[in-house]
């Protein structure tokens, strides 16, 4: 059976791995202009990244191996649950690969 919340970790985690590159970026916009402490979390980008394509690994792992698929025509979990983990699933995937990708964007916001 698949740990609760294993799922909601990896969108967790993908999240986590975007404020080095998406929240300063987001703070401009709104009209913040003093970013300086920020940039301290770029030294963890690294960190962070590598734990997200972990906790997203392992969210494809739990949702795609066979005995989840099995588990749910044996009528133990609901195929309606396992669909609803699975685009969770992706939807943390492209977050994980839209966001740092913002960091590598030539921005430059003027006033």
């Amino acid at each position: 059976m698949k740990p609760a919340g294993s799922t909601w970790l990896a969108s967790a985690a993908a999240a986590l791995s975007s404020t080095c590159c998406v929240l300063p970026v987001l703070l401009l916009a709104v009209g913040f202009t003093s970013l300086g402490p920020l940039a301290l979390l770029m030294q963890y980008r690294p960190l962070t990244l590598t734990f997200s394509f972990l906790m997203l690994g392992g969210a494809f792992y739990w949702v795609y191996r066979p005995t989840a698929q099995a588990a749910c025509t044996s009528g133990q979990c609901s195929p309606r649950a396992l669909r609803r983990q699975r685009m969770i699933v992706w939807i943390s995937a492209l977050l994980m690969a839209t966001f740092p990708t913002f960091s590598l964007l030539p921005l430059q916001i003027t006033m």
